[in-house]
C-alpha cells in the first residue's frame, strides 16, 4: 500500500556510497527501481513514489522503456526539481534499450523517445536490456512465445552496439552499459570494443540465494561495475516468472535470524549484504512504496549494517563449514524469450544463460538451426516407429 509520510527524515545523499566507474565518474551504489509495469496500482502512484524517493535522498533512478512509465518518471523528476529536492546534475538516470528496438535503425530513435519521456537532455547511462532482440509484450503470460526469437548472435549485437556508441558520440548518453550478459557474450563484446566504446556497467540478477560470485568477479576484473536487480528476491515479480522451485530470500531462516538479532528488517538484511559485497563495489536496485521503507532501503548504502559474522552467514567464508546460503535460486528463467533450439537444454532455468548456443555470425546460427531441425525430425520419426512396433 502506498504511504507517503513527510515526517520521515531525508538521508543525506552525500552519505550514500558511490561506485567509481572506469572513466572516473561515479554513480550512487543504491538505485531506486521503477519497474511496476505489471502492477497497475503501483503504476498509478509511480509519480508520487519517485518524488518521495528523491526527497528522501535517492539520486540514482533505474528506468527502462519496457517499464512503460518513463513519462511518469519524467514528470516526477521535474516535480522534484521544482520542489528543490535536487538539481538535474545531482541525479544519475539510467535507462535501457528494449529488445523490440534491438535493430540498428531503431536504437537512436528509441533513446530519443526515452529522453523525451523523461524530460532530459541526456542519460547518464544507457543499457542494452537483453543481448538479443527477442521480446514479449507487456503483461505477457509465461507460455507466451516470440516467433522470431534467436539466440545470441554477435554480428547482430555489434550492429546495435555501434549505434549505442554513436549516441555517446552525440552526447545523448554519458556512458554505455549492458544487462543480462554471460561471461562469453561479454568476452566477445570486450574483444571488439576500445576504451571509448566498451561497456563499464552490467546489470544482472543478484540476491542472497543467487549470488553469481564467479560472474561478478569476472566483471570486476574487467573494470565493469556489476549491479544487481531483484535484490530482495522480487516478491512482486510477474506471474510468468514464478515457479514452484523458487525460494523466497527474505523468508530464509538465516535472513530471518539476522533480522531478529539485529532489529534490521529482512529487506535491510538483504540490501546490507548487497552493499558490503566485494568491498562495496557492486550496485543494487530496490523498490518500495512507503516512505519508511524507501528510507530504510537507502540507509543500507550509507554504512555497514551487518557485522562480519552476519555477513559471512549469508556470503560464506570460503570454508566447507560455512558455505553461505547461495542456492542457485535463479528467478528469471526467461522462457518467454526462448528460441526454437533452446528446448534442447536440460532445464529451462538455464537455457538463456548457457553459453553453448552463442554464434559469431548469422550464417553460423542458420547452419546450426537447419541441423537441429533435421535432428529433431529424425528423432520424431524414430520415436513414431518405435511406438508402432
Amino acid at each position: 500500500m502506498i504511504n507517503i509520510d513527510k515526517n520521515v527524515k531525508p538521508i543525506d545523499p552525500e552519505s550514500v556510497t558511490q561506485l567509481r566507474l572506469r572513466d572516473g565518474t561515479c554513480m550512487p551504489q543504491a538505485a531506486m527501481g521503477t519497474f511496476h509495469s505489471d502492477n497497475p496500482d503501483l503504476m498509478d502512484s509511480m509519480d508520487d513514489i519517485i518524488v518521495e524517493a528523491i526527497r528522501l535522498g535517492y539520486r540514482h533512478l533505474d528506468c527502462a522503456t519496457a517499464y512503460q512509465n518513463e513519462e511518469v518518471v519524467g514528470k516526477a523528476i521535474e516535480s522534484a526539481i521544482n520542489k528543490e529536492y535536487c538539481q538535474r546534475e545531482e541525479l544519475y538516470v539510467l535507462s535501457k534499450l528494449w529488445n523490440k528496438h534491438m535493430h540498428p535503425d531503431k536504437v537512436i530513435s528509441a533513446c530519443e523517445e526515452s529522453l523525451r519521456n523523461l524530460g532530459l537532455d541526456y542519460l547518464d547511462m544507457f543499457v542494452v536490456h537483453w543481448p538479443w532482440p527477442n521480446f514479449h509484450e507487456p503483461g505477457a503470460k509465461g507460455d507466451a512465445k516470440n516467433n522470431h526469437a534467436v539466440p545470441y548472435i554477435h554480428e547482430q549485437f555489434m550492429a546495435v552496439w555501434e549505434k549505442m556508441v554513436d549516441l555517446k558520440k552525440m552526447g545523448k548518453i554519458r556512458n554505455l552499459g549492458t544487462s543480462n550478459q554471460t561471461q562469453k557474450t561479454m568476452e566477445l563484446l570486450l574483444r571488439d570494443t576500445n576504451d571509448f566504446s566498451r561497456p563499464i556497467y552490467n546489470q544482472m540478477e543478484l540476491h542472497p540465494l543467487f549470488q553469481q560470485k564467479k560472474l561478478v568477479r569476472f566483471f570486476l576484473e574487467n573494470e565493469i561495475v556489476p549491479a544487481g536487480y531483484m535484490s530482495l528476491g522480487s516478491p512482486r515479480r510477474p506471474g510468468r516468472d514464478r515457479f514452484p522451485e523458487h525460494q523466497a530470500d527474505m523468508q530464509h531462516a538465516v535472513i530471518q535470524r539476522i533480522s531478529e538479532e539485529t532489529a534490521l528488517t529482512p529487506p535491510q538484511v538483504c540490501l546490507a549484504w548487497a552493499h558490503q559485497r566485494e568491498n562495496h563495489n557492486i550496485g543494487y536496485v530496490s523498490m518500495a512504496e512507503r516512505s519508511e521503507w524507501i528510507s530504510s532501503n537507502l540507509k543500507t548504502a550509507t554504512s555497514n549494517l551487518l557485522s562480519k559474522a552476519n555477513f559471512e552467514l549469508i556470503d560464506g567464508d570460503g570454508t566447507e563449514n560455512n558455505p553461505g546460503i547461495e542456492a542457485n535460486n535463479r528467478l528469471i528463467w526467461g522462457q518467454v524469450f526462448f528460441w526454437p533450439e533452446a528446448k534442447f537444454f536440460g532445464h529451462q532455468r538455464d537455457a538463456l544463460w548457457n553459453d553453448s548456443q552463442i554464434f559469431e555470425l548469422n550464417e553460423d546460427y542458420m547452419r546450426f538451426s537447419s541441423a537441429a531441425q533435421r535432428f529433431l525430425t529424425q528423432w520424431k520419426e524414430c520415436t513414431r516407429e518405435k511406438q508402432l512396433q
